[in-house]
């Protein structure tokens, strides 16, 4: 190092290629405190990549953590000797010290203290926006005396600094600050709102009534708003009278935030007018004014808007389920039955319609779902059986069978017979107890089942061991009764019995558990297997499990290995699983590797790595893989 730094210093100041004094700046970020200077002389550099080298090199050794290599606090240094740059006449040399001082002036508070004191007001500033920048390091009590800077600069930047810093102590001084000059007010109001302080809501409504700034009214309006609590209501509905157009926009919204709106005021156009033509955030609160208000002028637009999502995407979840639970707060049905009987309504709005009428349970919206529920287009069946169901009358009982037994779409189909179910009618159970030996579409005797089991379970289980093994299949897959479990696997067909046990590991109770440990001993392999799937799925890590990795059939091992990756701790997995990296049977290996690789580290890097010259192909490759991803 002392070799060369006296030639990286020469090349940096001196070298005509500007590639070599970029390279020597980069190379000094590594010495101790005799590169600092040569680095910002080479700020001045002619060369855009040489001042930017030179700039992270200053960073670097400032926020260097190895001191060892200093003869004092780096931070300090390199701070003390950037402070002089910020009195530069060119702009762009201040600004980079900014940006230098703003990555390592925490190492050195006291220095940039010292800046607040300067006779010139810029360099005050760039002390307060540099602590307002920096944040961490800094006390707000040594801020509080520059509100009174007879600079409006200064007292600009130190009311956002206050508030950027979070210092809730200042807000009395901040108040005293409030009737300041505009731009001063502004950033006063800004630190308030950060501080949240509900002590200011009078101070600010009183500036409110008596500033002729539009700006600062503004500002004021917003803070309010960001205040949040009851103490914005009074000042933000006194002003309310003689606020302009878009004044009144912004006091709905903060109003609304606190769910406080004006009673003697009108305000419906100003909600419609945010739900028409507000960005989304606005539009979510002029919903809620619209539940606070119950605006039942706003059904149309809500529907329309719901209309509008596109279902593709990420968040129409979200937004749809917003404006839903809008029209479930307010008394919206009749002005939705009105939308529906109009019948203009797009198909996606219709069906959003039909959904919130089905969850407000409207029975008067019956006859109109029931007439639905013959619509040329298939989601409007769907969505009209579903809110049938959820309705729950036994009215639309008989066309929903219908429905479930002649509809051509197999999910209009699958909707009705799960309404049926919802509405456990007893008069549906034959018909769909026919249907259930008919149908094809596993997940549809699924949903058959469920729903028979709903209207009456006894009877249906009654009869259980003459259903087809498709039934006794999905019975296994939708039931969570060990009793009912425990029939199947009395069952002669070697898929039900499978099942069953697959469903006490989803069931997981310690009855069930110690139900599919008995089959752990089972002479039939598949049964074997399932038992050990299923006590994966239980998450029961046992020594049953681990017998299991030394069975004479390799596919019970296989199987084991991907039980144990879900049932036990990483050490134990690492212990019982490692020696069958040698296992005879490639599946068995490959699957150890690929449950070894979910904890990577070195001690699994190291166990791999000692069988990376495996004899077979696919086992090397596997392991090339999982290496080379560790």
């Amino acid at each position: 190092m002392k070799k060369n730094i006296k030639k990286l210093i020469f090349k940096l100041l001196n070298d005509e290629d500007p590639s070599e004094r970029r390279y020597a700046a980069e190379e000094l970020t590594y010495f101790d405190e005799r590169a600092v200077y040569p680095l910002i002389k080479a700020l001045k550099d002619e060369s855009p990549a040489v001042q930017d080298a030179a700039t992270q090199a200053l960073i670097a050794i400032g926020t260097s953590l190895d001191e060892d290599r200093f003869s004092s606090n780096p931070g300090e240094l390199v701070t003390y000797m950037v402070i002089p740059l910020l009195r530069e006449e060119e702009a762009y040399i201040r600004n980079t010290a900014l940006l230098i001082l703003t990555e390592i002036g925490n190492k050195a508070p006291f220095l940039i203290y010292q800046l607040l004191k300067d006779k010139d007001p810029d360099v005050r500033k760039f002390g307060l926006d540099l602590i307002a920048d920096i944040k961490s390091g800094f006390d707000g009590e040594k801020v509080i005396p520059l509100l009174k800077d007879p600079n409006a600069n200064v007292r600009a930047a130190a009311a956002r600094a206050i508030g950027e810093l979070r210092y809730e102590k200042a807000v009395s001084a901040l108040i005293e600050c409030l009737n300041d000059e505009e731009w001063v007010s502004f950033y006063v109001l800004q630190a308030l709102a950060s501080l949240r302080s509900s002590d200011a809501a009078k101070a600010i409504g009183e500036l409110l009534l008596t500033t002729d700034s539009l700006l600062v009214k503004a500002e004021a309006i917003d803070t309010l708003g960001k205040i949040g609590t009851q103490e914005v209501i009074e000042p933000l509905l006194k002003y309310y009278p003689i606020a302009t157009k878009d004044e009144k926009r912004e006091i709905i919204k903060a109003l609304v935030r606190v769910e406080a709106l004006p009673k003697d005021e009108d305000i419906k156009d100003e909600l419609l007018s945010l739900i028409k033509e507000g960005e989304w955030e606005e539009k979510a609160l002029a919903f809620k004014g619209v539940k606070i208000t119950n605006l039942k002028e706003a059904v149309p637009l809500l529907v329309e808007e719901a209309g509008k999502l596109d279902p593709s995407c990420f968040d129409y979840d979200e937004k749809i389920s917003l404006i839903q639970d809008t029209l479930l707060g307010i008394d919206s049905e009749e002005e939705l039955l009105f939308l529906l009987e109009k019948d203009k309504l797009k198909y996606r709005a219709k069906a959003f319609v039909i959904n919130t009428l089905g969850k407000m349970r409207s029975t008067k919206a019956i006859p109109t779902l029931l007439r639905f529920l013959e619509d040329i287009k298939r989601d409007i069946r769907i969505a009209s059986a579903k809110a049938l169901g959820n309705i729950g009358d036994k009215e639309s009982v008989q066309p929903l069978v219908a429905r479930s037994v002649e509809d051509v779409d197999v999910n209009v189909r699958k909707a009705a017979i799960e309404a049926l179910g919802m509405i456990r009618a007893k008069e549906a159970f034959e018909p769909l107890l026919e249907l259930v030996q008919k149908e094809t579409y596993p997940d549809v005797i699924e949903s058959i089942v469920i729903s028979l089991i709903e209207i009456d379970q006894d009877r249906f289980l009654n009869n259980l061991k003459s259903y087809s093994t498709e039934v006794k299949l999905a019975v296994a897959n939708v039931t969570y009764s060990l009793d009912i479990l425990n029939m199947l696997l009395q069952c002669d067909i070697l898929d039900v019995r499978k099942a069953a046990i697959m469903a006490l590991g989803k069931l997981g109770t310690p009855e069930a558990i110690s139900k599919i440990t008995e089959f752990i001993f089972s002479e039939n392999k598949e049964i074997k297997k399932a038992a050990i799937s299923a006590l994966g799925e239980a998450q029961f890590c046992s020594d049953l499990l681990f017998e299991c990795l030394n069975d004479e059939d390799p596919w019970i091992r296989y199987y084991t290995v991907k039980a144990l990756s879900k049932s036990c701790e990483p050490e134990i997995l690492i212990e019982k699983l490692t020696p069958l990296l040698d296992d005879p049977f490639p599946p068995v290996v490959i699957a150890t590797i690929e449950v070894l690789s979910f904890f990577g580290g070195s001690e699994i890097y190291d166990i791999l790595y000692s069988k990376k010259e495996h004899p077979n192909k696919e086992i090397r490759e596997k392991i090339e893989e999982v290496l080379s991803r560790i």
